[in-house]
């Protein structure tokens, strides 16, 4: 029997990632898996879940990565990447536990300058902001200041796919602090140094299987985490014409060797 694989995505994450999900879907109808797209949550409740062998999660949903790890035997990513790569206080608190540099995200009130201003639960560089006076206003239900690091002007993105690396982009600022693609940055493949390989496999190892992304800068004593992002996106392999990436990713979701 054909390996049953469902491909979720929430309404919100397919509007910018409609041509990723064709792909996907294409890619593990050509590897022989029976695959079934849904979009949500709308879609997950009437679908026989019981009968399926893995899903790929493309939702923030932290409480839905939860209800689907209790229902099916394969969740990527699993709920820890949900929380890790969706809050940036918990992933601050889980690279402090287990011993990853990142920069500092500031629990109290006095806070030097110049910092990082961000949303807690953001992405895309959305409502961050570069701040060069002291003070906070901020609290850490909505906002985080974190350590400003000027290197973070230019930052790699490495694609993990279950815990190794598939590919590295090196994205530089254009015009802005910021290094999101979605801001102007540029972005070409690169290939990481020892240090930095074995830095992001160790993080990679630590989180466990999956789809997401690991963002690094060179700081002072070598690489440092910036940020974990669960739903990390495929537009710039695409655009660097990275090959065949879709069937890469499908090959491991279907565990197929």
């Amino acid at each position: 029997m054909a390996l049953r694989v469902a491909i979720y995505y929430d309404r919100r994450q397919l509007q910018s990632n409609d041509f990723f999900l064709s792909a996907l879907v294409a890619a593990g109808r050509s590897l022989g898996a029976q695959v079934i797209a849904l979009v949500g949550p709308e879609e997950l409740q009437p679908c026989e879940l019981a009968h399926v062998d893995a899903i790929f999660v493309r939702s923030r949903s932290l409480r839905q990565r939860l209800w689907l790890a209790r229902r099916i035997p394969r969740v990527v990513n699993s709920p820890l990447l949900a929380l890790v790569g969706n809050d940036k206080l918990a992933q601050y608190l889980w690279c402090q536990q287990h011993g990853f540099a990142t920069p500092t995200v500031f629990l109290t009130h006095a806070v030097p300058a110049p910092r990082v201003e961000k949303p807690r639960f953001g992405h895309g560089g959305r409502g961050v902001r570069l701040v060069e006076t002291s003070g906070w206003r901020g609290g850490l239900d909505v906002l985080l200041a974190q350590e400003y690091h000027p290197g973070g002007t230019l930052d790699r993105r490495h694609y993990i796919l279950g815990t190794r690396i598939t590919a590295t982009v090196e994205r530089r600022a254009n015009g802005d602090f910021r290094s999101n693609l979605s801001r102007g940055a540029s972005a070409r493949l690169v290939v990481p140094n020892d240090q930095e390989r074995d830095f992001v496999q160790a993080i990679a190892a630590r989180l466990g299987p999956g789809y997401y992304g690991i963002d690094t800068v060179t700081g002072p004593r070598g690489p440092m985490v910036m940020e974990i992002e669960d739903l990390v996106g495929a537009r710039s392999l695409y655009q660097l014409g990275f090959p065949d990436h879709a069937t890469q990713v499908m090959q491991w979701v279907c565990q197929i060797p």
